[in-house]
């Protein structure tokens, strides 16, 4: 006989996406089980393209220092180059395109609290390995669901350890599918995806050791495109010492991958470093080939989908893993209202409506990147992106919009493609503007102000909707601060966010917890109470609780 253990919610994969769900529902007080077929977390980086809302999501966990300490290394790098070799260049004259652009940057610096920059995502994910612990989280590594069937009431999950064969069954009320691009749990729920496969030829992602922060430092790079006789590819940089990927490209219709063993690898590497006498020791290579796939729908009953098992982003942009962390900050609140009876479940199918679109407009703008690379990598030809609608990286990052799910009123489009501080302007269904503030004798980011809940954000004249945000949070049991914000409040800055959020003195926004504006009433209503609570009511369908 079986045991059978009971969880609210279990995800399966420990990728980024995964962590971060199990680091985000164990934050909101929710038992979870994480399961991973592999033994551990990846000791393959992946990617190192770090958008400023994965950041913040992890700043809103409390892991920014960890994150920051984690980037360390990588906090110099800067740039593409174009070289021959490395070691036969000088990198201080080399032609260098800025990543991220500099108009980016100084851009992140205003409308975000995070420092920009890289950080290599293995060593994310062992911080969310350690803080999913940390709060509670159950991980079982070795792991691997082998069936699932889901009813009315939750999903029966069977586990099977890889080590020793034993099995068990869990009882799951939902079950999170972060398990990647081949998803099992996608697959057994008849969830099929669509887009382009098979873009560009095949690649070969090799994680190498070599000491070569000798020719690198003080002019560290991003990455490098290397062409020369004997070979050609992308050096990545992971922490500018003697960590290194080199993706090496082939074409299928002439090689296979077993024409690549890792003594060939070691030679291409050799030549791209441009010097037989470093040592170069491969660690790990993956096989792997863009394409651009959405899922059809991400919600089926009491299973959902999030990150690559939803969406397969092509990397021009650095897109994905930010993409699957949006995911997780969208999910994990709703998940956490849900289970524990806040919420009715047309909260939960909020998270399709909302972000199906934005992983579509997403893959869309990775394709147009990938399509128009010259004007992905010329930021000066505003009209040629335009002409083509190809957002700037912000906005597609960062200053996207929900235009319906748990939103109230908002606007039907978006204001600017190009612009992401336009859009960030207080509209329900926008990232709520950032400032810097003092609270409590600390400088903090109006972002930090919701929490695990929502957050009421009112000026200098809005005490009335303070005591409103009190009683409704007494009677709906929804965890509501309240705060002004403004010139001598308990919030204080010197004015400019009640404007920015498209408040007067007395207006409000109501903040969800993944720092969303849900809702937004200008001006003071005659009955600030009954306004805020009915809009509270609406987004997290209470009704459906009530009936």
């Amino acid at each position: 006989m079986m045991s059978q253990e009971h969880y609210p919610v279990v995800i399966v994969g420990a990728g980024t996406v995964g962590l971060s769900m199990a680091v985000a529902l164990a934050h909101h007080g929710v038992p979870v089980l994480l399961a991973e077929r592999h033994p551990g977390t990846t000791t393959h980086p992946r990617a190192t393209g770090v958008q400023p809302p994965v950041k913040e999501f992890f700043r809103s966990l409390g892991l920014d220092e960890r994150i920051r300490a984690a980037s360390a290394d990588l906090m110099p790098s800067n740039g593409k180059v174009d070289l021959e070799t490395l070691a036969g260049t000088d990198l201080s004259t080399a032609p260098r395109i800025p990543t991220p652009p500099k108009d980016v940057a100084e851009l992140t610096a205003r409308i975000s609290p995070t420092p920009i920059g890289p950080c290599a995502q293995d060593r994310i994910d062992k911080v969310l390995c350690d803080a999913a612990r940390e709060k509670g989280a159950v991980l079982r590594f070795s792991t691997e669901v082998t069936a699932m069937v889901q009813d009315g009431s939750g999903v029966t999950v069977t586990l099977t350890d890889t080590r020793s064969g034993d099995v068990q069954e869990v009882r799951a009320d939902y079950l999170v599918a972060s398990d990647g691009s081949a998803s099992f749990v996608r697959r057994a729920v008849g969830i099929d995806m669509r887009g382009p496969t098979g873009l560009g030829n095949p690649m070969i992602n090799v994680l190498f050791t070599a000491d070569l922060a000798d020719l690198v430092r003080g002019n560290e790079f991003a990455f490098a495109q290397i062409s020369n006789p004997r070979s050609e590819g992308i050096l990545l940089t992971i922490d500018n010492r003697d960590r290194w990927i080199y993706h090496i490209s082939y074409r299928d219709d002439e090689e296979t991958l077993g024409d690549y063993p890792h003594e060939r690898c070691v030679d291409l590497i050799r030549a791209a470093i441009g010097r037989d006498d470093i040592p170069v020791e491969i660690v790990s290579t993956i096989p792997w080939r863009m394409s651009a796939r959405v899922a059809e729908r991400v919600v089926e009953g009491r299973v959902v989908l999030a990150g690559d098992s939803a969406h397969t982003i092509p990397p021009i942009g650095a897109f994905g893993m930010s993409s699957g962390v949006a995911d997780a900050c969208n999910l994990a609140w709703k998940l956490a209202f849900v289970v524990k009876g806040l919420a009715g479940p047309g909260l939960l199918r909020s998270y399709e409506t909302e972000r199906l679109p934005i992983m579509k407009f997403t893959r869309d703008q990775a394709l147009l990147r990938f399509s128009h690379l010259d004007l992905h990598w010329d930021a000066e030809k505003y009209g040629e992106r335009a002409a083509v609608e190809m957002a700037d990286p912000l906005v597609t990052a960062l200053a996207y919009q929900y235009h319906d799910g748990a939103v109230i009123d908002a606007p039907g489009e978006l204001r600017s493609l190009s612009r992401a501080d336009e859009n960030l302007d207080g509209s329900p269904g926008t990232r709520v503007p950032h400032a810097w503030v003092e609270h409590d004798g600390r400088r903090i980011s109006v972002l930090d102000l919701p929490g695990p809940g929502f957050a009421l954000l009112t000026g200098p004249d809005g005490a009335e909707w303070l005591a409103a945000a009190e009683k409704v949070a007494a009677r709906t049991g929804v965890d509501l601060p309240a705060y002004r914000v403004g010139p001598g409040c308990e919030v204080a800055d010197d004015g400019e966010w009640l404007s920015s959020a498209g408040l007067t003195s007395a207006g409000a926004l109501l903040v969800r917890p993944d720092m969303f504006v849900a809702w937004r009433s200008p001006v003071l209503p005659d009955v600030p109470e009954e306004q805020l609570a009915s809009a509270l009511d609406r987004i997290l369908d209470r009704a459906s609780i009530a009936s």
